[in-house]
Parts: C-alpha cells; sequence; structure tokens
C-alpha cells in the first residue's frame, strides 16, 4: 500500500458543471480505452463517449501534480446504466435499480504512469466516493483479470452471473466479461478498510456533490 499521496489529487463533477475537466477524461478514455486497448468504441475525433455520459453522470478525475492519469464514472443505478441496459444476458439475477447502489464503468489509469500507484490511488476514490454517496453496494462490468485482482486485494466480489464473451477487439479477439458488485459493509468486505483509509487521506474536490459545490478536505 502507498506511503504517501503527494502529488496525488481528485475531483468529482459533472459535465454541466465542469465541460472542461470532462472533456479531459472523455480524451483519455479514447486514448486508454479505444487506443491502448483496442476497444471498438464510439469516437469523435479525440473522444469517447456513449449514451450514459449525461445529466446524471458522475465523472471522477485522478491527477498527479496538473497531469489527469487515470479515472472513472459512476451513475446511480435508479437511472439507466451501461451493464443493465447494454448487457442484461450477464445477468442470472436482477440487476440492481436504487438510490445505494451505484454503477462504475470506464475505470482505468494510464500505461505511461506509475500504473501500480496510481490503481491503487484510484481504487481508494473509488471508495471514497462510494462512502461519500452513502453507497452500498458498486456495481460493474468487467473482465477476469480485474476480478482476480480485487480478489489479491482482498476485496470480495458478487458475480450476477458466468462469464461470456459479449464482443472482438480491433485485432478480433474476443472479449470475455461478466457483471458484478461489490458489497461495500465492512462486516461483509473487511478489505475495504485499507482503502477507505486511503481515500480519506485524498484532496478531493467535490464539484458535484447533492448538497451543491463543496471541497473534501484531505
Amino acid at each position: 500500500m502507498l506511503h504517501s499521496l503527494d502529488g496525488y489529487h481528485a475531483l468529482i463533477t459533472r459535465e454541466e458543471l465542469d465541460p472542461a475537466h470532462v472533456g479531459a477524461m472523455l480524451r483519455l478514455r479514447k486514448r486508454l480505452f479505444v487506443d491502448h486497448c483496442g476497444w471498438l468504441l464510439t469516437t469523435v475525433g479525440d473522444v469517447e463517449r456513449d449514451q450514459f455520459d449525461c445529466w446524471y453522470t458522475e465523472h471522477c478525475l485522478l491527477f498527479s501534480g496538473v497531469e489527469l492519469v487515470g479515472g472513472f464514472r459512476a451513475i446511480r443505478t435508479d437511472y439507466p446504466y451501461l451493464t443493465r441496459s447494454v448487457f442484461p444476458q450477464l445477468a442470472l439475477r436482477r440487476f440492481p435499480s436504487s438510490r445505494d447502489a451505484w454503477e462504475i464503468s470506464r475505470f482505468g489509469v494510464l500505461p505511461n504512469v506509475a500504473r501500480s500507484q496510481a490503481a491503487r490511488v484510484t481504487y481508494a476514490l473509488m471508495f471514497r466516493f462510494a462512502e461519500l454517496r452513502g453507497a452500498k453496494a458498486l456495481v460493474a462490468l468487467a473482465d477476469l483479470s480485474y476480478e482476480r485482482f480485487l480478489t489479491r486485494m482482498d476485496i470480495r466480489t458478487r458475480r450476477y452471473g458466468p462469464p461470456q464473451v459479449i464482443g472482438n477487439d480491433r485485432m478480433g479477439r474476443p472479449l470475455t466479461a461478466l457483471a458484478g458488485e461489490i458489497p461495500l459493509g465492512l462486516a461483509a468486505n473487511p478489505g475495504l478498510t485499507k482503502f477507505l483509509d486511503l481515500g480519506r487521506q485524498l484532496e478531493i474536490h467535490d464539484a458535484s456533490h447533492v448538497l451543491g459545490r463543496s471541497s473534501i478536505p484531505a
């Protein structure tokens, strides 16, 4: 685990509040998921976006100094969201639709940074975001390596169904994914503690907080 957060800070915002920063995140997503990972996603110029980048979407950005190095988007599951809307076949039980469950998608960090360190801080940001929003579960579409990584980090997950091939990348290689959730109660998931402790130390500006613009102190 990290011993220092020097240089890392985060922003939570929506596009209507901060189109410049969200635009930077959409460009990072194109570099990461389309150019580097080879996913066949919709792009316009140097931007990757879809129908779920809309008024209710929260964008969480991680910076190292002035450089945007990673982040994710978060959608409350009582609104339409990617996993349930586009990949319903991945669930053998009902997807959540509630105010206290959030979907996390487009999670990633740039490959040309201190990736292991930045990934850990991004996970800490994700769990801190969930804590700030009072979430009880995080929903995600994930590949098997993501699930294995969480297991190594002592984070417990629950699958909605078995892994399935959901398409191919631009090289024709099959993409296998599963839908699942991370339960956020510490009694059921004590491995969250170390990430929450780290996230509470992270300087976060929460521009889209439900109570209005506010700065969350480190």
